[in-house]
């Protein structure tokens, strides 16, 4: 079920109107809550999914971050000091990435300092 980009064209074709998108939804449900299936003819049960370890991780720390302004503006501070530190390759997966582009540069100015420039008030 998780193949399908559920964009709708399949539903479209189908000669005879099958909503295979919703099939595809209900069954990616199945998956993820688990129980007892049958595979091959075989009746099994499949444990529920633990879903993606590493982007859970990632949303909480985001969630961490973001729900603390001083724990954002300390990390932004931080990032900010090792503006050029910028490496010339991503390490990992990223590799593959910069093999065949460059990583943009890094702007002169951050983020926050541009709000609070353009959200003063000009005299």
């Amino acid at each position: 079920p998780y193949a399908s980009t559920l964009c709708g064209a399949c539903y479209e074709v189908c000669p005879v109107a099958i909503d295979i998108p919703e099939i595809l939804v209900h069954l990616r449900e199945r998956v993820v809550q688990g129980g007892p299936v049958t595979r091959e003819g075989i009746r099994v049960r499949i444990r529920p999914a633990h879903g993606h370890t590493a982007e859970r991780a990632a949303m909480r720390a985001a969630r961490l971050v973001l729900d603390h302004p001083g724990a954002l503006r300390a990390g932004e501070r931080l990032l900010a000091r090792a503006r050029r530190l910028r490496p010339r390759r991503l390490p990992g997966p990223g590799r593959a990435w910069t093999d065949s582009r460059e990583l943009p540069p890094v702007p002169a100015e951050s983020f926050r300092d541009w709000w609070t420039r353009e959200r003063e008030p000009r005299t």
